[in-house]
């Protein structure tokens, strides 16, 4: 086998395969993926594979193509012949985006196994080091005209523009005159803001979008303005803080990071176009506005900016709220949703009975029994709706992780679900991984009773796998050889994806650790200057045989003369379980349900069925709303509206609604009004459609949009930090518990809605007889324009 490459033999037998390869070849390949709710898709490369005979059989280089078919990149590969085919390798990056934004590159080895039908040139590349399985190479032979040396390569591409011919110029940095222009416009908001505001806030809109020397990026407050100042003042509002923002920025030059000082500067520029507002006709009066000048005048103002974010107890309930409706039904939501919330005792009860909740574990089946009991306790119809199947059940329990030479450490670390746990308490050397194939197995007995730090950063799904266990074949090597496992670097706070097994008999065995990247870098240069480092881990990662059923949670208050017509909510109960699911979905959850509790205990008989449905399997890909999509086709052309609550925990603020809906949710907004003493809901008109994503990314809203059923977008006010928690081991309880009020509000907010949605006058939205959903401007959804977009 060893000679295959070089006896004289060998070689004579190979010459009909190097010469039929011989040349330049156009190829097309993947060169790397993205990924998002599991669906991966390939990013394809092209280039130029030159193929030429050496002494030695082989040599050959890979040139790859920009998107203008100009070099940007060169790779010079050794060959040799396997098997009939050629066998060529060269070293290389593997670049990934880490959750902090930064590219981390790690060394790979790239193998190219190629052979040659007549014209065509096929086989498959490997990234050796970590690549899932290999990729598909197809390429054209170059004619022999069109053939030009590497050497001619590099020289197109030296002269190459940097982009596109008639691509539009850069904008640069700001003028002179473009800066006393926000300048004066930031003086004239404090005189007329309206009429600055109709006179150049188009342009203060493009300027902020477009300048690159200057930044802005709007807090809470900001959002609260359009609520806060109500129809027509509010847009003023902001336009006001947006030109003093700026004009701060251009008369006090400063670092990004004090961008403190900027919102604080936009605040008072409301401020005082608020008070101008004021000046000239007192109809503009905002009894919220009233309560921050207040504030201001009392030296109170940044307590009062902290509940406009939705912390407690600024953003306290100040006793039973109020409301300008006269229905019986609303005045109810609002006097026990003020006096008696219990939003928080539901998130409670799904993060810290059941804690984190993955569809195919205990805890996710036990959350979805207990969500319908409560249901029933309330006397709102509920049932559980098998959705889907997991071919393996799995349990996550406690862990352990220490480093006990040459100094005793607590280490910081998670695994994915799904993934192997450890053999009890297991304690063993850390050694560095190999680099590729070959090297595991030429270096099998280093590894055994070992703990290998493998290379690259984790982006927290599985090693084998970003959904799914695949085993590569460095880790086949690895458990063969005896290793307790792998441990790879990974940002904090950590993330915990899932690499399921497709059956109990390929169960994974190698635990998949990711430990705290700084704590990895330490251990790592310890272990290369061979300093012996002993780790100890206990993972309690558990298993049980399937096929396990998870359900859909379906509950309904039916409709009284339009049962038929549906308005539907939706948040998912499934969860990572590297934490608890507090945020990522407790919260939606734990909202949803109590809108449900507080219409049901408000003696609620909607025209119209209210549904929720706690989908499951949100995680893995939409799977729960796309069962209960195809599980009730029939009843989709129904559903009038569907609104989602999947996103930072924080009081609701706004929603966009065609026209057609727009009378139905100005009543929203009234009666919100004074409900809670800062919290303001603005009903804004949004002509266009919601974009429709494909496939399984997004959100459970989207599967639904997908079908052409309105799924508005809903705001919220909150500065809740949604990036520090999601799908890490952040996400917690404790991390959402400030926002109490805010989450209370957001229930009451919920109930109204869809109590607003289902008595609202029949054929709202729809055009008498149309067929299907309710679309944009009361056409049939499947009139309306459509907008694909990717999350």
């Amino acid at each position: 086998m060893l000679c295959a490459a070089a006896c004289p033999g060998a070689l004579h037998a190979a010459a009909p395969v190097a010469s039929a390869l011989a040349g330049q070849w156009r190829v097309e390949t993947a060169v790397g993926a993205t990924s998002d709710n599991g669906v991966v898709t390939d990013i394809m490369g092209k280039g130029i594979h030159t193929i030429t005979r050496s002494a030695s059989g082989l040599a050959g280089s890979i040139a790859w193509l920009d998107e203008q078919g100009q070099v940007s990149s060169t790779r010079d590969m050794d060959g040799r012949f396997e098997a009939g085919r050629a066998v060529f390798t060269h070293a290389g990056k593997r670049v990934t985006r880490g959750r902090d934004g930064e590219d981390v590159s790690t060394e790979v080895t790239v193998r190219w196994t190629l052979a040659a039908q007549g014209e065509r040139l096929v086989g498959e590349r490997l990234i050796e080091t970590d690549e899932d399985e290999p990729k598909p190479v197809r390429g054209q032979r170059v004619a022999a005209r069109d053939v030009r040396p590497l050497a001619a390569l590099r020289l197109v591409a030296a002269s190459a523009p940097q982009r596109e011919p008639d691509a539009a110029p850069e904008r640069g940095p700001s003028t002179e005159a473009e800066r006393a222009r926000v300048l004066r416009l930031a003086q004239d908001a404090e005189l007329d803001p309206r009429a600055a505001m109709l006179r150049d806030g188009a342009w203060l809109d493009t300027w902020v979008r477009e300048v690159p020397d200057f930044t802005f990026e709007p807090g809470p407050a900001f959002g609260w303005l359009g609520a806060a100042g109500g129809a027509g003042s509010g847009e003023v509002l902001q336009f006001g803080y947006t030109a003093s923002a700026m004009a701060f920025q251009i008369e006090q030059p400063m670092p990004r990071v004090q961008s403190d000082a900027v919102a604080a500067a936009g605040r008072e520029g409301a401020l005082r176009a608020y008070e101008a507002l004021l000046r000239r006709d007192s109809k503009e009066k905002s009894e919220k506005l009233d309560l921050a000048l207040s504030a201001r005048a009392r030296g109170e103002l940044p307590a009062f900016l902290a509940a406009l974010g939705g912390r407690d107890p600024g953003a306290a309930f100040a006793g039973p709220g109020r409301t300008a409706s006269d229905d019986p039904v609303v005045q109810a939501v609002v006097r026990l949703g003020t006096i008696d919330g219990r939003a928080l005792e539901w998130l409670d009860i799904l993060s810290n009975r059941f804690g984190g909740r993955m569809a195919g574990s205990n805890a996710y089946t036990h959350a979805a029994a207990w969500a319908s009991m409560q249901f029933a306790q309330w006397g709102v119809q509920a049932e559980l709706e098998e959705a889907g199947q997991v071919a393996v059940g799995f349990n996550r329990g406690p862990w352990m992780a220490r480093m006990v030479a040459p100094r005793e450490e607590t280490l910081r670390m998670a695994t994915p679900a799904f993934t192997a746990g450890t053999r009890g308490r297991q304690r063993g050397l850390a050694v560095v991984g190999p680099a590729t194939l070959d090297q595991a197995l030429a270096r099998a007995t280093e590894f055994r009773e070992k703990w290998v730090l493998i290379g690259g950063r984790s982006s927290g799904g599985g090693r084998d796998g970003e959904y799914f266990h695949r085993p590569r074949a460095i880790m086949l090597a690895l458990a063969k050889a005896g290793a307790l496992g792998t441990i790879q670097a990974a940002d904090e706070p950590l993330y915990s994806g899932t690499a399921a097994p497709t059956s109990w008999d390929a169960l994974p065995t190698l635990p998949d650790i990711k430990l705290a990247a700084a704590q990895y870098d330490a251990i790592r240069q310890r272990t290369a200057a061979g300093e012996p480092v002993v780790l100890e881990f206990d993972i309690r990662n558990w298993f049980y045989p399937g096929p396990v059923a998870w359900h859909n949670v379906v509950a309904r208050i039916p409709g009284t003369d339009l049962p038929d017509e549906i308005v539907l909510l939706g948040a998912h109960l499934d969860s990572f379980d590297g934490a608890t699911g507090a945020a990522d979905n407790g919260a939606g959850v734990a909202t949803m349900m109590e809108a449900m509790r507080l219409l049901a205990a408000s003696g609620a008989k909607p025209r119209r069925t209210i549904m929720l449905v706690l989908f499951g399997a949100e995680e893995l890909g939409l799977k729960g709303a796309a069962a209960f999509a195809q599980q009730h086709a029939a009843a989709l052309p129904g559903v009038v509206m569907m609104l989602n609550r999947d996103a930072r925990p924080g009081a609701l603020s706004g929603i966009a609604v065609p026209p057609a809906w727009g009378d139905v949710f100005a009543r929203v907004q009234r009666n919100l009004a004074g409900v809670h003493p800062v919290f303001g809901f603005e009903a804004g008109i949004e002509h266009a459609p919601r974009p429709r994503n494909r496939g399984n990314a997004g959100s459970d809203a989207d599967v639904f949009a997908a079908k052409g059923i309105l799924t508005p977008r809903l705001s919220a006010l909150t500065d809740f930090d949604y990036e520090h928690v999601h799908h890490t081991v952040a996400d917690t309880y404790d991390q959402v518990l400030p926002f109490r009020t805010a989450q209370q509000y957001s229930a009451i907010a919920l109930a109204i809605m869809a109590h607003e949605v289902a008595n609202a006058p029949a054929g709202t939205g729809r055009q008498p007889g149309a067929d299907g959903p309710a679309g944009c401007d009361g056409r049939p959804a499947g009139s309306c324009p459509v907008t694909v977009s990717g999350r």
